[in-house]
């Protein structure tokens, strides 16, 4: 008897390591644009969401046990302005919530390393500003106050919880990368001058920072432009929050490239792009990579004649999906008022 019960133990542990879930991401490869979790070697792709709704801006808890992300509520209309809220869910999908519910504009969810807050960018306050949200409570208060034309987004939460990487749009001067304070003081730029690009046009965009799971290093994206040409390059680079030491990984420039992220605890990066993207930018098959920092290697992770974009890593390797076909159909009713027709960084 007892030796039945440890066989029927072992296969319950076999099947919920069968079902673990390491990155979250989005692909329409049935036909729709949706959530999808998979292991961090591209094996077992689930989708955990059905909504005919517009998602982006995924974000895996602390513990892997939850999912926060972006929805436009009003993205099934066409032309209807949008109505963007930041929503939790289950990490199979289940108990969806809208945590925002304000007439304003609210994306790029973020956790707190204790999970009990999120920062995210909203435009409640008129202008793009990163907000911090209580989950106990909803309060929520504002921690950027940008000068007039500019504006802020991205956040990404430090490990030690002490500070936020974001990124800061100037007139004439693009989009950076910046490290605050959790608390919005003492902004100051990751880079201690802006870069230029290696084809000398000084025009670059720099966005989607993260911090490795050890706090020493961001890696974010750059994009180099050039007058009549539109983008010329593109780039992922690595620089350690300390010394500004930079390593640009061994990416093709000429691939597209969107957002990165940490994965295989530090010693990875994934990072979604279109190979030879800028040759053809009418192509829209984004697939994710994972690159290793020791070797270089690239691995295609979504082998699929699909998109796939806007990934994130958890590390919590015991996280399991259900097996059940458990999709959420995301809800919400629509608030009274008007929203600033604008597009976020969504």
């Amino acid at each position: 008897m007892m030796l039945k019960f440890l066989m029927q133990t072992c296969l319950i542990v076999l099947f919920v390591s069968s079902l673990a879930a390491d990155i979250v991401f989005l692909s329409d490869r049935d036909g729709k644009s949706d959530i999808y979790v998979m292991k961090d070697d591209g094996d077992n792709v689930r989708r955990i969401t059905d909504t005919p709704f517009t998602q982006g801006n995924l974000a895996w808890a602390p513990d892997g046990k939850k999912i926060v992300f972006a929805t436009d509520l009003h993205s099934a209309v066409p032309g209807k302005l949008q109505q963007v809220e930041v929503y939790l869910m289950n990490a199979d999908g289940s108990g969806e919530k809208n945590l925002t519910e304000h007439p304003a504009l609210d994306v790029s969810p973020t956790w707190s390393p204790d999970g009990k807050h999120l920062a995210f960018t909203s435009s409640r306050s008129g202008n793009w500003e990163i907000h911090v949200m209580e989950l106990a409570t909803r309060k929520v208060w504002q921690v950027t106050h940008s000068r007039p034309g500019s504006h802020v987004g991205g956040p990404a939460w430090a490990p030690d919880g002490k500070k936020i990487a974001y990124e800061l749009t100037r007139p004439e001067q693009g989009r950076h990368v910046y490290i605050m304070n959790a608390d919005g003081s003492n902004a100051r730029p990751l880079l201690r001058q802006p870069r230029r690009g290696p084809f000398g046009t000084g025009v670059v965009s720099s966005g989607f920072p993260t911090w490795s799971p050890d706090g020493e290093d961001i890696v974010y994206s750059e994009t180099e432009y050039a007058a009549g040409r539109g983008t010329i390059a593109n780039r992922v680079l690595v620089v350690n929050v300390h010394t500004r030491n930079l390593k640009t990984l061994d990416i093709p420039l000429n691939w597209r490239i969107g957002a990165v992220c940490w994965a295989d605890g530090g010693s990875a990066v994934l990072f979604a792009a279109v190979p030879d993207g800028l040759d053809d930018l009418e192509r829209r098959d984004f697939k994710i990579f994972r690159y290793r920092l020791g070797t270089g290697q690239i691995t295609n992770l979504t082998e699929h004649p699909s998109d796939n974009w806007a990934m994130d890593w958890t590390p919590h390797k015991s996280l399991s999906v259900s097996a059940r076909d458990k999709l959420a159909t995301q809800w919400g009713h629509l608030k009274a008022g008007k929203s600033a027709n604008v597009t976020p960084p969504f």
